[in-house]
């Protein structure tokens, strides 16, 4: 995938319709907000774990 991207991406060939590049920047968008979310709660869990095992403590 990689190497079909910058074979396509670096050709003189490569075009891009606006249209194109304003669902690709949407999708991206999307992506960053789900990556957010996802992180966010997992962080969220490992405090919740440190948090525990400092009250758990002799």
């Amino acid at each position: 995938m990689k190497e079909a991207y910058v074979k396509a991406r670096y050709s003189k060939h490569y075009t891009i319709s606006a249209e194109e590049l304003a669902w690709l920047a949407e999708q991206i968008e999307e992506l960053g907000r789900v990556v957010h979310a996802v992180c966010s709660e997992r962080i969220a869990a490992l405090e919740q774990d440190v948090a525990a095992a400092h009250s758990a403590a002799p």
